[in-house]
C-alpha cells in the first residue's frame, strides 16, 4: 500500500473513532458553547478557528470553521443522536473545503450487552472516493480503548487501535493505523485545561515513513447563557 492510502484510510479511521462515543446522552436540557483560538504547526504554519456546540438530551450539533494562514477557510457541519432506551445512536458530518468541495461521515452506534459500543459507517472524502468503516470502544477505568478497521474502495483494509487516558488534568489519545504491509501511522493528542479555562492542545502524527508533525492549539471556550 502507497504511503497516502494509508494515511487517506488513516483519517477516516479517526473519524470513526472521534465519532464513535455519544457521551452527550444524558444532557437534559440544551446548552450552547462558543469555541474559538489559535492553532500552529511544527513547519511554521498557523490560522484560527470557531465553532459552535449546542447539547440536548439525546442530541448534539457542532458547527464552526478554520482559516489558515493564507485566509483560507474550511467549515464544518455535524449532528449525533442518541436513544438512551434503545442504545442506538447516529452521526452525520460534512466538512466542505475552500474551494467549495464537500467531505461527509455517516454513521450509526449500538451499545452491546457487554456494555461495549459498536459503530459501523462510511466517509466520502473531498475526491469523491467513499471508505467504509467500523470498531467497537470499551469503557476504562480512565477512558476508553477502541478496535477496528477502514476499507476502501479497491479492498485495502488498514486495522485500528485507539486510546483515551485521563489523568492529573490531562487527556492523552492515541490513535494507531497500521495498512496491509505492517506500516503504521500514529496520532498522538495531548489536551490539558488551563487555569484561566482556556486548552491548550499538541497533536503529533508519526507516519509510516517514521517523520513526525506538530500542531499546537489553543482554545477560549465561552458559554453562553
Amino acid at each position: 500500500m502507497k504511503k497516502s492510502s494509508l494515511v487517506v484510510l488513516f483519517a477516516a479511521g479517526l473519524a470513526a473513532s472521534l465519532l464513535s462515543q455519544p457521551a452527550f446522552a444524558a444532557d437534559k436540557k440544551a446548552r450552547t458553547k462558543q469555541q474559538n483560538g489559535i492553532y500552529s504547526t511544527g513547519s511554521g504554519k498557523s490560522g484560527t478557528f470557531e465553532g459552535t456546540t449546542t447539547r440536548e438530551k439525546g442530541r448534539q450539533t457542532r458547527e464552526g470553521s478554520v482559516t489558515n494562514q493564507d485566509g483560507k477557510t474550511a467549515t464544518h457541519q455535524s449532528e449525533r443522536k442518541w436513544d438512551k432506551a434503545t442504545g442506538t445512536g447516529s452521526t452525520a458530518r460534512t466538512t466542505t473545503g475552500p474551494e467549495g468541495k464537500t467531505a461527509t461521515v455517516n454513521s450509526t452506534s449500538v451499545k452491546n450487552e457487554d456494555g461495549t459500543l459498536t459503530t459501523t459507517g462510511s466517509r466520502t472524502g473531498f475526491n469523491d472516493r467513499t471508505q467504509t468503516f467500523e470498531n467497537t470502544a470499551t469503557k476504562t477505568e480512565n477512558g476508553r480503548t477502541t478496535t477496528g478497521s477502514v476499507t476502501n474502495a479497491a479492498g485495502q483494509t488498514v486495522t485500528t487501535t485507539g486510546t483515551v487516558a485521563r489523568e492529573n488534568g490531562q487527556q492523552t489519545k492515541t490513535q494507531t493505523a497500521t495498512g496491509p504491509d505492517g506500516k503504521s501511522a500514529e496520532r498522538v493528542v495531548l489536551t490539558k485545561k488551563n487555569a484561566d479555562g482556556s486548552v491548550t492542545r499538541l497533536i503529533e502524527v508519526t507516519g509510516p515513513d517514521g517523520k513526525t508533525t506538530t500542531r499546537t492549539e489553543t482554545i477560549a471556550v465561552t458559554p453562553t447563557p
